[in-house]
């Protein structure tokens, strides 16, 4: 009964709503890297 109350969303769905994030903590001025542990993003460098 525990899957169908877990919201289930593609990964490309996932990466769009991730990239929009990105973009707003970008604009003003957040912490990055705290967003990044936050929601388990992980850069090709480190940030």
């Amino acid at each position: 009964m525990e899957t169908e109350s877990k919201k289930r969303t593609s990964i490309f769905l996932k990466m769009l709503d991730d990239k929009k994030a990105i973009r707003e903590c970008l604009r003003n001025n957040g912490n990055l890297g705290k967003l990044a542990k936050e929601r388990g993003i992980q850069f090709a460098t480190p940030v």
